[in-house]
């Protein structure tokens, strides 16, 4: 059982959570801000995952091995690994799916291909949104150092997400998307509360959540070509990197 501290916190973070989707459009200047913000969120975003996710991984294999009694064999030692590998997958099955489907429908009807293409991109970010909320509340968020990394790579994430889907959706977003994403993570914190998995199912969860994390990183935020800025992504990288390592 938590206790009233640690349902506190992680109610905060929720709380959080929901102000970034329900402000991401006021924060950012929606011309020069918003380069500097996805080359310093990617930096965060990847230290996060390299240095805090990624070693975490060992811990979550101990998991499922202890769980599921193996000894010997792939699954004994790349079980959490291959979840990943899923989460990441997906996300990149389902990006390019609703990228072909949009190029298709476009050539017939380019309203129609627009809606379609804003209600599967939402409804996959609420999938993600659901989980995360779920997560939030089922996990003990009891370090006050993991609490700040965990709503400082998070939120960022979430901030850039929210940009990558004003930027294709405009208008739906900011009118419906960004209370869908709400809607999901309030869903996921108030499942938790009803629906108790095993531990075994919220590490899988956490280890598909860091594979789609990864994807949306190597894809949206990374800088390339003239976009972003190499020297803010290294100041987040560096700068986040350091606070992970000694937390």
């Amino acid at each position: 059982m938590f206790s009233n501290s640690e349902v506190l916190i992680n109610l905060l973070v929720i709380s959080g959570f929901i102000l970034i989707h329900l402000a991401s459009i006021f924060l950012l200047d929606k011309n020069g801000d918003v380069q500097f913000f996805h080359s310093f969120a990617a930096g965060v975003g990847v230290s996060y995952a390299i240095i805090h996710l990624l070693p975490h991984l060992a811990y979550f294999q101990s998991v499922l091995i202890d769980e599921f009694g193996w000894s010997s064999g792939i699954l004994y030692t790349h079980g959490i690994y291959a979840l990943v590998l899923l989460g990441l997958v997906l996300s990149y099955i389902a990006y390019k799916i609703d990228e072909r489907s949009f190029s298709i429908l476009a050539k017939k009807d380019l309203a129609s291909a627009e809606k379609a293409y804003f209600w599967s991109d939402i409804s996959f970010h609420m999938l993600y949104n659901v989980m995360i909320g779920y997560l939030v509340i089922a996990n003990i968020l009891d370090a006050p150092f993991y609490v700040l990394t965990y709503f400082v790579a998070f939120g960022l994430h979430f901030l850039m997400n929210d940009w990558h889907l004003f930027h294709h959706h405009g208008t739906r977003f900011t009118q419906i998307g960004r209370f869908l994403l709400v809607g999901s993570i309030l869903t996921g914190a108030v499942c938790s509360m009803f629906l108790i998995l095993p531990y075994f199912v919220l590490v899988s969860i956490e280890a598909i959540i860091t594979g789609a994390l990864l994807m949306n990183i190597i894809k949206f935020e990374l800088p390339e070509g003239g976009e972003g800025s190499i020297q803010i992504f290294l100041i987040g990288t560096l700068c986040s990197g350091m606070l992970f390592v000694f937390i």
